[in-house]
């Protein structure tokens, strides 16, 4: 009995021992799977090295770089797509946004008609801009830009994107000649009064006031100009509106969705506020929350606000506050439909399947513009749907089969 009693103790000790092993051994392979943060950063040296960073600049930039725990959650937090998209636009495009922009507009005057010259951008898309990123300067971001990014470079957060803005970062450190605290900015690494991601500065930040730096922290002026110059190179097209509100006549074609403005007024389209439409240019029928919601006509001015934040809601909120500002339109009229948007693993999802049955998906990122919202028309139209392109959850379990 005794015998059978330290048999067993025996065997129960090894089995201990066997489990701390295995534990100790787990830890060990997940420590080689993910190194220290301090190591992950010293790491992209060699990446940053052939980017043209510097040593000296590395080593001074990453002194003391610690990790920030709190942007995983923040990560989640996005309210453009967490919102219905009408809920987003009413918020967004409030009267004291209205009234702030309007005083700006008066107070930088000359700065913004020069900007609007040079660039041939509607200066009040760039206050609108100013308006929705920072309110007008009035919150430029704390955060320190470099921690921001290495820690969500360190994990994994949108893949490699936010590794190289960390080197993007370092290399405005290095060529502005500025300090690692003066890169202060948004949780996300974005800087200045119209956060600019590192590598949106190092292409379109401009000196605008002519004193040799581009200051997007200090210079108004340069944050502007650079604005200006960053829906240049992205598509704007002078003297073209980004759209209209527009009421729809019954029994309209909604799969002859590109049209000129012209043939839109002769086909009854109206706009909403009771103006004339264009009498030349083209635009495209867009129903941003379906077609139970408002309708819009827009040109190709709204892709290019949208490549500053990739959505929808963000870029008809700038749109509209752009009007607003510039006391060109009145609010919106009409009900939004109310609904959950698609989250960004539904709409890849819906893109990969899509793409499967042979549609011409334009990528699969989840990511839905113009292109993509014609090919959902498409869909739409061959299995008895409204064709109005949007992407909502009729469609999404539609296309999954559920």
């Amino acid at each position: 009995m005794i015998q059978s009693m330290v048999v067993h103790k025996n065997i129960v000790a090894i089995c201990l021992c066997s489990l701390a092993l295995f534990a100790l051994v787990a830890k060990s392979d997940q420590a080689r799977a993910k190194p220290a943060f301090k190591n992950f950063v010293e790491s992209l040296y060699p990446e940053a090295a052939a980017a043209g960073v510097e040593w000296n600049t590395f080593e001074a930039a990453t002194a003391g770089l610690t990790m920030n725990n709190s942007v995983k959650k923040l990560t989640k937090s996005q309210p453009e797509f967490r919102r219905s998209i009408g809920q987003y636009v009413e918020k967004a495009v409030n009267a004291g946004r209205v009234k702030t922009g309007r005083a700006m507009a008066k107070k930088y005057r000359r700065t913004l008609a020069a900007i609007e010259k040079k660039y041939g951008v509607d200066r009040y898309v760039v206050l609108a801009i100013w308006g929705m990123e920072t309110n007008y300067g009035g919150y430029i971001g704390k955060s320190d830009v470099l921690r921001s990014l290495a820690s969500l470079a360190y994990i994994g957060y949108r893949g490699d994107y936010f590794q190289k803005e960390f080197i993007n970062a370092l290399l405005v450190i290095q060529q502005e000649k500025i300090s690692r605290a003066r890169m202060q900015g948004s949780w996300a690494g974005a800087v200045g009064h119209t956060q600019f991601m590192p590598s949106s500065f190092l292409k379109y930040a401009v000196d605008h006031n002519g004193d040799g730096k581009r200051d997007l922290w200090g210079s108004k002026p340069d944050a502007l100009a650079s604005t200006a110059n960053y829906l240049k190179e992205h598509g704007w097209k002078s003297g073209m509106p980004w759209g209209y509100q527009v009421n729809l006549p019954k029994n309209i074609d909604l799969m002859d969705a590109d049209d000129s403005f012209k043939n839109w007024a002769r086909r009854n389209v109206r706009r909403t506020d009771g103006g004339k439409l264009p009498s030349s240019g083209n635009a495209t029928l867009f129903f941003p929350s379906g077609i139970e919601g408002l309708a819009f006509l827009v040109t190709e001015n709204l892709p290019a606000i949208k490549t500053y934040n990739f959505s929808d809601a963000y870029s008809l909120a700038v749109a509209h506050l752009a009007d607003r500002i510039a006391e060109r339109s009145t609010p919106f009229k009409g009900n939004w439909n109310t609904e959950r948007p698609l989250n960004k693993s539904e709409r890849i999802a819906l893109q990969e399947t899509l793409l499967k049955a042979g549609y011409p998906v334009p990528r699969t990122d989840g990511r839905i513009g113009l292109e993509m919202r014609a090919v959902i028309r498409s869909y739409q139209n061959r299995n008895n749907m409204p064709p109005d392109g949007h992407a909502d959850e009729d469609v999404y379990k539609a296309v999954m089969g559920r």
